[in-house]
């Protein structure tokens, strides 16, 4: 090929590759190099880590038996410690007492951390009901670019985003025109202490 002529493939083109700012985390991104004994061994890990969530969904059986567990007539201070009582005052049914619509509720299990601020930890479980309209200020599971997200739900002045419940993680913002899938709102949170 002649010095003069210069190839069209190949070095850096006005606005191709990926977008900044696309994507599940709406930040830049960065290579990184993987030596190529452990690639598979990375993949491997990826995938058991982004494997799709949808599929993890537990849905709350709707005519699983209710189990009565018994609702103790004292609370128990977190304070200072207090006699309990042995007086037993009612019997509660978790499936009733934890779920407002059991045909549309899932469980999820959380990865991550994004969301500590209000109380949602790495691991716990969340009570996610389909059926509910999602509103400003709800935490929800949203559906960004086919990946499953938990954030607080924001509506200002027309515009939408999700939150993140800890400083190190951005909120999530949504350009005009951009689509945002609300998979459903969380109702409940289960932490293990």
């Amino acid at each position: 090929m002649s010095e003069n002529r210069k190839s069209k493939r190949g070095g850096s083109r006005p606005g191709a590759g990926r977008k900044p700012g696309s994507g599940a985390y709406r930040e830049p991104t960065k290579p990184i190099r993987v030596p190529e004994s452990q690639v598979s061994v990375v993949l491997d890990y990826l995938s058991s880590c982004r494997r799709n969530q949808l599929e993890d969904a537990i849905p709350i059986a709707e005519n699983a038996p209710g189990r009565l567990i018994p609702v103790m007539s004292h609370r128990v201070p977190a304070g200072f410690p207090s006699p309990a009582d042995d007086y037993v005052q009612d019997r509660v049914d978790l499936n009733e007492h934890l779920i407002l619509h059991r045909e549309a509720s899932f469980i999820l299990r959380v990865s991550g951390w994004s969301m500590v601020g209000s109380g949602i930890f790495d691991g716990d479980e969340i009570i996610v009901d389909r059926a509910i309209e999602p509103q400003d200020g709800h935490v929800v599971v949203a559906v960004i670019d086919g990946e499953l997200t938990v954030k607080r739900l924001r509506k200002s002045k027309g515009k939408i985003r999700l939150a993140a419940e800890n400083p190190e993680y951005p909120d999530i913002e949504f350009a005009e025109g951009e689509e945002l899938l609300i998979w459903g709102v969380v109702t409940r949170v289960l932490h293990k202490p």
